[in-house]
């Protein structure tokens, strides 16, 4: 949960279009309600341009949904999965602008993660904390203030789902492939139960 209201609906605003498919299949009624919800979840790559979302943030303006990312890892107790990518180009309201440096316009990259632990015993684990290296040449974090939480620790078999968020300069159209680095897991001990680090690489061209 973010500190202060006026942050909550951000992340959710930012990725909103890669959770569209799945309130479509809880709210059809009938057979060719679904499979259309279906055929929407499995479109890789689309986006309309009126598709443009408007925030407390600015003005987001969808480049790319892909709704049918297959990345999933056992990693020791731990499942993870990324399930779905959006880039985006955000215009920064000026009430925002010292949270991205002065930048006026900002590339959003944002991955819906899911991760569970499949075990009683505490496991800690932090792909909210991820680093994004783009075929740009950029290297960054994750932020951890506009990301939902879903990393930490996982007391006993929780399950986490939430979008990550990373800022870069390039614009959309320039990305071509965006490498994912992950730290892998440990336990109460600060033992390692997987392996150290794990990379994803994800396509994300038109």
């Amino acid at each position: 949960m973010k500190r202060f209201g006026l942050l909550v609906a951000v992340p959710l605003a930012l990725l909103v279009g890669c959770g569209e498919a799945d309130e479509l299949k809880t709210t059809a009624t009938d057979t060719e309600e679904v499979a259309e919800a279906e055929a929407s979840a499995t479109d890789e790559t689309t986006a309309e341009e009126t598709d443009i979302q408007e925030s407390e943030l600015g003005t987001n303006k969808i480049y790319l949904k892909n709704k049918a990312v297959t990345i999933t890892e056992t990693m020791g107790p731990i499942q993870f999965a990324i399930d779905k990518v959006q880039t985006s180009r955000l215009t920064v309201a000026e009430a925002y602008s010292d949270s991205f440096d002065g930048q006026e316009e900002v590339t959003v990259v944002a991955m819906n993660m899911i991760v569970e632990n499949t075990v009683d015993e505490t496991m800690s684990f932090h792909p909210n904390q991820a680093t994004l290296v783009t075929n740009t040449g950029e290297q960054v974090s994750s932020d951890l203030w506009f990301s939902d939480d879903v990393g930490g620790e996982f007391m006993g078999k929780v399950k986490k789902e939430g979008n990550v968020l990373f800022f870069v300069k390039a614009k959309p159209e320039e990305l071509t492939d965006l490498k994912v680095v992950i730290d892998g897991p440990f336990n109460e001990n600060f033992d390692k139960v997987a392996e150290d680090r794990y990379e994803y690489t994800i396509n994300v061209m038109k």
